[in-house]
């Protein structure tokens, strides 16, 4: 039977990439408690504001409504429910921690951050919830990099999860709803905190068949 291959401590690449995601978000994170933010936000969000059509306006509403969190957990449980049915017990665990254990680090980090919304303009779709890290930005990546782990021979499926993500945290920002720095945050976190799991998986598993 086929499992998800997962790194080892001889993996340099996946080290650097944890090590990065959690460093980039731990730096995002200390810029928003202590000083609000970084001073990039705001320009970001103004230039997406500058350049907006009804075309682009349909799209971000678009991907916002399709990377919310309802379907993002319905996609995440229909694959739990594939990989249960194919008796992948072990990739399924990996997955519901990857997966769900991202959404659930996600309104924790909310609210320990507690920073609000910007309120650069009127938003199309407005938001009321807590801004950092972006919920529809990490929901997606944690989806998308732990499809690179779940299938590792059909990349091109993780690829596409990642256009995605990207194209999801887009929509936020251009929607103003999300500072620039929420969104990279929620990526960064997702990757992090997936990584971490198949670091953690491997160790566990490398040490049952020891």
């Amino acid at each position: 039977m086929n499992h998800s291959p997962l790194p080892t401590r001889k993996n340099p690449g996946f080290w650097a990439v944890l090590g990065l995601a959690w460093a980039v978000f731990g730096g995002l994170a200390v810029a928003v408690v202590r000083a609000g933010g970084p001073g990039w936000d705001s320009p970001i969000l103004l230039f997406w504001h500058r350049h907006a059509t009804p075309a682009l306006d349909a799209l971000a509403v678009f991907l916002t409504i399709v990377g919310n969190t309802g379907p993002m957990v319905g996609a995440g449980v229909l694959v739990l429910l594939w990989l249960l049915r194919r008796r992948r017990w072990r990739p399924a665990v990996v997955w519901a921690l990857s997966v769900g254990g991202s959404m659930l680090l996600t309104q924790v980090i909310k609210a320990l951050v507690a920073r609000p919304r910007p309120t650069l303009w009127l938003s199309l779709r407005p938001e009321t919830t807590l801004s950092f890290p972006s919920g529809h930005a990490m929901d997606t990546a944690a989806l998308a990099t732990a499809l690179f782990f779940l299938l590792p021979g059909r990349p091109w499926v993780g690829r596409l999860a990642a256009l995605f993500a990207l194209a999801v945290g887009w929509a936020r920002m251009y929607l103003g709803v999300h500072n620039p720095s929420d969104v990279l945050a929620g990526w960064c976190a997702a990757v992090g905190w997936v990584l971490l799991v198949q670091l953690l998986a491997s160790r566990r598993w490398a040490k049952s068949v020891a």
